[in-house]
């Protein structure tokens, strides 16, 4: 065998052996799929394209289509998967969520295999579908109860299944006309963990969305366009505890139980879903919901708001990278941020409101956006969560903080007001023939008058010649040593505008106030003007008892702070005052007419 033949057949172990298994072993841990492609000839064939797994999917996420310049752009977003198997990872991961609902719930401890039931059984069947052990389950289930194993697989169901990373999907705009000859496609590649997204430029007005893989054209799946106004006014919301009770805030375990077993009906925020739906009714109203869940959810998701009512809208929501308890109780952080700004880049021309909840960190996001794109935001609404205030008392906070942001729109008002009113007297033109008198110059300042105690005098001396004394004070000095101090006059200082009585200054000789805590002005990269709210005794005895109650206290002062030179409210709002959402949707009419 020559050495040509010697590196070439070297090449093709390489190919065949080594690099499928090295990708297969990290897509495994990447996708978190619990069985991934370990076996080589099970993820590419001769030709290096991926063999897809048998019931391989392709799911394809709310977007929006935008228009500009007589063009469309359609973003274009979805992921390519296949069923997961009951497998012993799987058995565990989903024994520990059982347990710690089961802690939560008493009446569910019953409806669970303890954890080393769960281990017995993992032998029967590695490859057992998470379909097929619901079904089985549910034979147990007494008749007329709800199956809770079969909900909670259900919607586990695509946390365990096998992302396919690296295959080839082909993108085609469908059109509204029939007369087009030729509509646009274009490819794109999944991601490591099996997710696409891109934006398809077409010159013709587009109807539908069609992903099919370039490996298998039987895997395909379509989704209608949504073709958002360039202008009018545009909803930024979030999802859970803005839109559907989740219950972020509080024990983790009811959280999860909220997720996974609790009904769609119980998610309802009627006050909520009524609001949108008025909303909705205004012309050129678009809806974005924005959140923190991972894609995985979106099936639950998408299921609760067609029977809530909700408006139809985008959904944007986070990748799930691969560990699902981290993924489900993870806190929001500045995940939102890069599609928030998208939104705003997108509709140059549209006006926003941004709705969310106490519950996480939605307004930090919101401001943010907000500086980013001045006047673009017109308000922030921020829906009060039970018990995510204060560790004390969460309606004392809640009325400090309606007080701040009230005294904050006061101050807007009046400053409003005075723009108004210079506005008119600039625009005020005077008619008459008379003529315009010369405007006198100012007269040099005087000099002002040497104070009579400030006169140099002759220095007397004794009658042998000496100098008087250095301890002996003059007559216009005073001794805080003095035992006369307390009882004697203040004296007149020494300054030619104090009158004889020395009433007009005497202030200047009161004892000085006692030290304060110095102000940050620093904290948090603003500075909050001479009377700032840190410095009051007030909230340095609240930090010492309540840390959350005076944290969201600095936040708040920062968010008004942060928004001072702009046009952005911020209102924080409870369900039950429906005073408040009737008044919003008015003022949100005129803020759109004015622009």
């Amino acid at each position: 065998m020559s050495r040509r033949q010697r590196l070439i057949g070297l090449a093709k172990s390489t190919r065949d052996n080594y690099i499928p298994k090295i990708t297969g072993s990290v897509t495994s841990l990447a996708s978190g799929a619990s069985k991934a492609f370990t076996n080589p000839r099970e993820v590419y064939d001769e030709d290096g394209k991926v063999i897809l797994p048998k019931d391989t999917r392709i799911k394809l996420y709310p977007t929006y289509t935008r228009r500009l310049d007589n063009k469309y752009f359609v973003d274009v977003s979805g992921w390519m998967s296949a069923p997961g198997a009951m497998n012993r990872k799987n058995r565990v991961m989903m024994s520990v969520i059982k347990q710690l609902m089961k802690r939560e719930d008493p009446e569910l401890q019953d409806a669970y295999l303890p954890t080393h039931q769960v281990h017995q059984k993992e032998s029967d069947s590695d490859n057992e579908s998470i379909h097929s052990v619901s079904s089985n389950q549910s034979a147990s289930s007494s008749p007329g109860s709800p199956n809770s194993d079969a909900i909670i697989n259900e919607r586990l169901a695509d946390f365990f299944a096998k992302s396919i990373p690296n295959s080839e999907i082909k993108i085609t705009i469908g059109s509204e006309s029939k007369d087009e000859e030729e509509v646009a496609q274009k490819r794109v590649m999944t991601d490591g963990y099996g997710y696409f997204h891109i934006t398809v430029e077409v010159s013709y007005k587009p109807s539908v969305i069609f992903a099919s893989s370039t490996v298998t054209e039987t895997i395909f799946a379509a989704q209608d366009i949504m073709i958002v106004p360039e202008s009018g006014l545009g909803v930024i919301s979030d999802i859970d505890d803005t839109v559907k009770l989740t219950g972020v805030v509080g024990d983790k375990r009811l959280l999860l139980r909220n997720l996974l077993l609790q009904d769609f009906q119980a998610w309802k925020i009627p006050s909520i879903v009524k609001w949108y739906m008025d909303l909705s009714k205004r012309r050129d109203v678009s809806f974005f919901y924005v959140s923190n869940s991972p894609w995985q959810l979106f099936p639950s998701i998408s299921e609760y708001f067609n029977l809530a009512g909700l408006p139809k809208g985008s959904i944007h929501l986070k990748r799930y990278l691969g560990s699902m308890i981290s993924s489900l109780l993870e806190p929001s952080s500045s995940r939102k941020k890069t599609m928030l700004h998208k939104i705003l880049k997108d509709f140059p021309e549209k006006k926003f409101v941004c709705i969310g909840d106490s519950g996480e960190y939605d307004l930090e996001a919101y401001v943010d956006l907000a500086i980013s794109y001045p006047n673009r935001v017109l308000a922030i609404y921020i829906r009060y969560v039970e018990n995510s205030l204060s560790v004390e008392d969460d309606r004392r906070i809640l009325k400090e903080l309606l007080r701040l942001l009230a005294k904050r729109k006061t101050e807007v008002s009046l400053k409003e007001s005075e723009s108004i009113h210079d506005a008119q007297d600039a625009d005020l033109i005077d008619l008459s023939d008379s003529p315009v008198p010369a405007t006198p110059k100012k007269k040099p300042p005087m000099k002002p008058k040497k104070p009579e105690s400030l006169h140099s005098r002759s220095i007397s001396r004794s009658s042998d010649g000496s100098e008087p004394p250095l301890n002996k004070q003059p007559a216009n000095e005073i001794s805080l040593d003095a035992p006369s101090f307390q009882n004697a006059s203040p004296p007149i200082p020494p300054s030619s505008n104090v009158s004889s009585d020395g009433n007009s200054m005497i202030d200047e000789y009161r004892p000085p106030l006692p030290p304060r805590r110095s102000r940050p002005a620093s904290r948090n990269g603003y500075d909050y003007g001479p009377s700032s709210i840190y410095d009051s005794p007030g909230f340095l005895e609240l930090e010492e008892r309540d840390k959350k109650g005076a944290e969201w206290i600095q936040r708040v002062t920062t968010a008004i702070t942060a928004l001072r030179n702009t046009n952005t409210q911020i209102h924080i709002f409870i369900d039950t005052d429906d005073e408040f959402f009737k008044s919003t949707c008015s003022k949100l009419d005129e803020d759109v007419r004015v622009k």
